[in-house]
């Protein structure tokens, strides 16, 4: 028996060794699929009822599916980021819609493709053009509504500092150090009106968001 046994093993060592070597006919891994791109695709906007954004994005892809159109669409976007910020101590995470009414769609538009989204729930019709012949964004405008984007965001993390009711303190200015209550927040204009108390007198007085704070900062 011990006769044999150099053959055996020399036999596994070469199975051992022939299983090392990749086969020729080994298919080779599937490289990472990258963004589906449609070949003539443009963006258009879509106006839907405000709050039903993103569930008239998610009845988009339903319906392209069902249809098999989807190979007409890139993207369905609708512009918003989840914001996780701090207030009183306390984290709380929000979705923050930057356009809220308009879900932006990058697609090669045909009849029947048009026919589908004018048939889903909630949804208006087309920004641009008129409603049959939409016209598609020019980079201008897509440039445009990125920079939209941006400020959308830093107003929104702006917005939620400052609520009407609350106590400020001034920190800049001829009322530095005084005190008072948030009568009015203007978002676009970046200024609060803020009752302050002079000579025992309540006076509105308006400020930049960047000259108060917080009194329980």
């Amino acid at each position: 028996m011990s006769e044999h046994m150099p053959d055996a093993q020399a036999g596994a060592a070469a199975e051992e060794e022939q299983a090392e070597q990749p086969s020729a006919e080994q298919p080779e891994p599937e490289k990472e699929q990258g963004p589906k791109l449609v070949e003539g695709s443009q963006w258009y906007i879509l106006q839907t009822y405000s709050g039903f954004e993103n569930r008239v994005k998610k009845t988009i892809e339903e319906k392209l599916r069902v249809a098999t159109l989807g190979h007409l669409v890139e993207e369905v976007f609708v512009p918003g980021e989840d914001v996780t910020r701090v207030k009183n101590g306390r984290k709380r995470t929000q979705h923050v819609i930057y356009f809220p009414g308009y879900v932006l769609i990058k697609m090669k538009l045909t009849d029947e493709l048009w026919h589908l989204l004018m048939d889903i729930p909630r949804v208006a019709g087309f920004v641009g053009g008129n409603n049959r012949d939409p016209q598609a964004l020019s980079e201008k405008e897509l440039s445009h509504i990125r920079s939209q984007m941006s400020e959308g965001f830093r107003q929104a993390t702006l917005k939620d500092e400052f609520d009407v009711g609350q106590q400020v303190i001034v920190i800049d200015g001829p009322f530095a150090n005084f005190t008072g209550k948030i009568d009015e927040v203007n978002v676009e204009k970046n200024k609060l009106r803020v009752l302050i108390s002079i000579l025992g007198r309540s006076t509105p007085v308006e400020l930049d968001f960047d000259k108060v704070k917080s009194q329980t900062e």
